[in-house]
């Protein structure tokens, strides 16, 4: 079952072009960042968090609005799995919290803000649910979006997931997310998650 959410601020039913270029310039001030791993160190991501999140909001134009996910394998890991918005940072502040992020554990990447959401697939009479994140690969200089890859997540969000969701710490790493090019087909989404999740059941049961 395909159900892929895009959260969207705004249709683009804008018929004056002043309107859309001050919509399209507020959209261009919007970062993400999405951290994974198994077993984040939770004192580290306490200290990012103390270093540089504040509660202070402005409508600064030399501000971005930041958003920090963070995903680990380990459910019962001290690291909860966070989702931090309305950060905001002007260049120099966002350079040196990017910095700090490298410097963690795990696996660091931007993600487009606007696309967070759930797949769904059913396998023998049980849903298995995931978390899907879209990546913006970007320069270091210029940050220019690409096309990037869809990020699948065994999530709670579904009960079928329990057990399931209580192994992925004893996975292999390169099964504890799927990665797939966004210009897949829904068709071929559904076949790779389903295969996917099929590969990661077997394992449990051996």
């Amino acid at each position: 079952m395909y159900s892929l959410l895009y959260y969207k601020e705004k249709r683009w039913e804008i018929d004056n072009e002043e309107e859309l270029t001050q919509y399209a310039q507020k959209l261009q001030k919007h970062i993400a960042i999405l951290t994974y791993g198994n077993n984040l160190d939770e004192e580290a991501f306490d200290e990012l968090i103390a270093n540089y999140v504040t509660e202070e909001s402005s409508e600064d134009p030399t501000k971005f609005n930041i958003r920090y996910d963070t995903y680990d394998a380990n459910v019962s890991s001290p690291h909860r799995n966070n989702w931090l918005s309305g950060i905001q940072m002007d260049d120099e502040q966002f350079l040196a919290f990017e910095a700090a992020i490298e410097r963690l554990d795990g696996t660091h990447v931007h993600i487009h803000h606007r696309v967070r959401g759930h797949y769904e697939v059913a396998i023998d009479g049980k849903r298995y649910s995931t978390s899907v994140y879209k990546t913006r690969d970007c320069s270091k200089v210029y940050r220019e979006p690409v096309e990037g890859r869809y990020l699948f997540f065994i999530d709670e969000e579904s009960e079928d997931n329990e057990l399931l969701r209580s192994k992925m710490y004893t996975m292999p790493e390169k099964l504890q997310v799927l990665s797939l090019p966004v210009t897949i087909s829904y068709e071929e989404r559904e076949v790779y998650v389903r295969d996917w999740l099929k590969r990661l059941l077997k394992i449990i049961q051996e």
